[in-house]
This record gives C-alpha cells, sequence and structure tokens, in this order.
C-alpha cells in the first residue's frame, strides 16, 4: 500500500481547465483516461454582457462585477448622469461616441466615451489577478447601454496563466520547489 501511495504522489499533476476550474489528476491509466483526486471551482457570478440593460442595471453591474479604474469610472460616470433627452450622438463611425451628460444643475458637457473600453471583470478566482479585457461600451435611446466583448476571449489565456503562476507560487513557498507540474 505504501509504493501504491507514492506512486499516486509522484504522478500528479495540477491541470488548470479553464478560469473557473482546477483539477488534481493523475498519469494516464487504462483506457486513456486520467483519474481526477480533486476538483476546485471558483464562485463567480454571470455577467450580464451584449444585452442592452436600463440605467440602474448597468450602474449595478459596474459597481458589483468590475473593478475600479478609470475607463470603468467614465462609463459609470456617463451612464451614472444620463437623462432619456440628454443622449447626443454627434458622431458614431463605430468606434466612439459623443454623449450630452449634465454635469451640474444647469450646465452639460459633452463626453467621449472611449472604445473600446479596458475593464477589469471579476471571472476568475478571487486569490488571482483578474485579467483586464476591451469591450465596446454601446447606448441606445431609453437609457440603455451595453458591453460587448472584444477581446476574442484573450482574457481566459491570461486568466488560467495567472492561476498557473499563483499555484506555483504556493508551491515554491511551500515545499521549495515545483513539486507537481501544473498544466495550463
Amino acid at each position: 500500500m505504501e509504493s501504491e501511495g507514492s506512486s499516486i504522489n509522484d504522478a500528479l499533476k495540477i491541470h488548470v481547465v479553464s478560469p473557473t476550474k482546477v483539477e488534481v489528476i493523475g498519469n494516464l491509466a487504462k483506457g486513456g483516461q486520467r483519474p481526477c483526486f480533486a476538483e476546485v471551482r471558483a464562485v463567480v457570478d454571470g455577467l450580464n454582457l451584449e444585452s442592452y440593460l436600463d440605467q440602474e442595471s448597468m450602474i449595478i453591474m459596474l459597481q458589483s462585477h468590475f473593478e475600479e479604474n478609470d475607463d470603468r469610472n467614465i462609463i459609470l460616470k456617463v451612464v451614472s448622469n444620463l437623462r432619456d433627452e440628454s443622449i447626443h450622438q454627434q458622431t458614431d463611425d463605430g468606434v466612439s461616441q459623443s454623449v450630452q451628460i449634465n454635469s451640474g444643475v444647469a450646465s452639460v458637457d459633452e463626453v467621449k466615451v472611449p472604445n473600446p473600453v479596458k475593464l477589469i471583470p471579476f471571472r476568475t478566482f478571487q486569490e488571482v489577478d483578474q485579467p483586464a479585457s476591451k469591450f465596446i461600451f454601446r447606448m441606445r435611446e431609453g437609457m440603455q447601454s451595453a458591453l460587448f466583448m472584444a477581446d476574442n476571449n484573450q482574457w481566459q489565456v491570461e486568466a488560467k496563466n495567472n492561476i498557473k503562476r499563483y499555484i506555483q507560487q504556493l508551491e515554491q513557498e511551500t515545499f521549495g520547489e515545483i513539486k507537481y507540474p501544473v498544466i495550463a
């Protein structure tokens, strides 16, 4: 039995399956399957992307599902100050929109919304750095706005690499070496 335990221990690998799933696996068994000894899943809320949201829903999503950064603050300012009559598109070339917002009791400002915007949603394990992604921010009448992904899911590659680095760092601190290979 002792030799079985050491052979299992020697064969362990850590597989970063996705930004939200990590498995501890063994060597290939008969039939081409790898035994899975443990599985961990990140607890993340789904993002309401690529559909238009009303003003209140967009404000809540921006504040609760994204890390604070300059682009998030610009979008939050625009969405928070929208009035139905204040949406004014001077030019919409598919890259940027100009939006008129109320900035005081009587004054009105033109704010150019950058596109794409770089935002940092919470989409992977809390212990690792959340990858930034590009999003296209769009608005339409009725004070509705939406975020559309514009990074071809590159964030997933970065998230998996962040998880791999985090696990390797933990192994280094715990064992003084990387004892179990991490596959990402």
